[in-house]
């Protein structure tokens, strides 16, 4: 017997496994305590990685799936979620940071093809609650506020919904019902205004 034979070959790294957006779709509507969609998770992340202050993983990733998911073992579903989780946030930065291709939002729709844009603005709006205070000055500032008001216009959870559809009537209502077609530049100009065009990627 040669005296190689007595060394294994090294194992190969365990390839981490990724949801399509649809099957992760399906699985967080299945869970018995409510999760948030798909939708909502991305304008979350977006808000993330356009965020003045830099919010590492730890701290982000148990307020919008909890624990379960935030210390999944490995090979478990819940593991492929939040590596799911994790692909789409260095994705979002690349492509925000130059990548080959631009910023496309994961909006729902409805049966008709109507966007509605509700869940990505509730997630982004969730991000932000995360470092508020970094944003306030950003928010202050007209050329942003006008920016943000585009994306958070359509939020449900920052007043009573009777006093924002009060502000929604007439012109402001029609503007903001065509504002999802702009939301990736809109992120685009946040991440340099605001971001300063970080590199963000988990590996």
């Amino acid at each position: 017997m040669s005296s190689t034979s007595r060394f294994k070959r090294p194992k190969k790294p365990r390839r981490a496994r990724i949801l399509t957006h649809e099957k992760l779709e399906e699985w967080l509507a299945t869970r018995e305590h409510s999760m948030p969609g798909v939708s909502m998770i991305d304008g979350y992340l977006a808000a993330l990685v356009v965020s003045p202050e830099f919010i590492p993983p730890e701290d982000w990733l148990r307020p919008i799936v909890g624990d379960g998911i935030a210390w999944a073992a490995d090979g478990s579903i819940e593991e492929a979620v939040r590596n799911t989780i994790f692909q789409r946030y260095s994705q979002i930065g690349a492509t925000l940071s130059g990548g080959p291709k631009r910023y496309a939002p994961i909006y729902m729709r409805t049966d008709d093809g109507e966007v509605l844009l509700e869940d990505f603005a509730n997630g982004f709006y969730l991000g932000m609650r995360l470092s508020i205070d970094d944003w306030k000055p950003h928010i202050s500032n007209p050329e942003i506020g006008h920016l943000l008001t585009a994306i958070l216009g359509h939020c449900t959870t920052m007043m009573p919904e009777d006093q924002r559809q009060n502000a929604l009537r007439g012109q402001a209502g029609e503007i903001l019902a065509q504002s999802w077609k702009v939301v990736p530049e809109l992120v685009e100009m946040l991440h340099v205004s605001i971001g300063g065009a970080r590199n963000i990627e988990i590996r």
